[in-house]
């Protein structure tokens, strides 16, 4: 075959392939505005998910220390919220239960440890007499994501963190249900 032939064929087929990854990419759902009861910013949150054409989030796991939230497009885990109750005296301290963390940005001293696809953070003032001077933290995790932003992880993870201060929760110290 000459040499433009083989180019025009192969122009066509990736003009043909890229088409269909096109329409893989598609969003064709409504972003969350909360997670595990939690208002996030969903156009800070956008970037992290991939396209499809449905989203769900379900509670994953809820016991008196905790609960957490799954984001799936498409019935692919994307997004993992979680709200904690912990003895631990900070977030590094909390964090140190993540064995596949690499967490190369703080914030406030510490409070908010976070990469470009996961995050966490630390509640002021959020204590839990009932679960012995436990203390609230919270988790940002993009599981299939091949997005990364740090900037964005900060923004998630601060916001999340200061709404889940507002919360009957946080004020109440009570334990989640479960």
């Amino acid at each position: 075959m000459r040499p433009a032939v083989v180019a025009s064929i192969t122009a066509a087929l990736l003009v043909g392939l890229s088409g269909c990854s096109d329409n893989k990419e598609k969003r064709e759902y409504a972003v969350p505005r909360s997670l595990c009861g939690i208002p996030v910013d969903s156009e800070t949150l956008t970037p992290f998910l991939p396209g499809g054409r449905e989203v769900s989030v379900k509670q994953t796991m809820a016991n008196m220390w905790g609960v957490s939230c799954e984001v799936r497009v498409d019935d692919r885990p994307s997004v993992l919220a979680s709200l904690w109750w912990t003895n631990q005296p900070n977030t590094a301290a909390y964090v140190g239960s993540q064995n596949n963390s690499r967490l190369d940005h703080r914030a406030e001293g510490g409070r908010f440890l976070y990469s470009g696809w996961e995050a966490f953070g630390e509640t002021r003032n959020c204590t839990s007499k009932k679960l012995l001077g436990a203390r609230l933290f919270t988790a940002f995790q993009m599981e299939t994501s091949r997005h990364q932003d740090a900037n964005a992880m900060k923004h998630l993870i601060t916001d999340y963190t200061n709404a889940a201060e507002k919360t009957d929760t946080c004020a109440s110290g009570k334990p989640f249900p479960g």
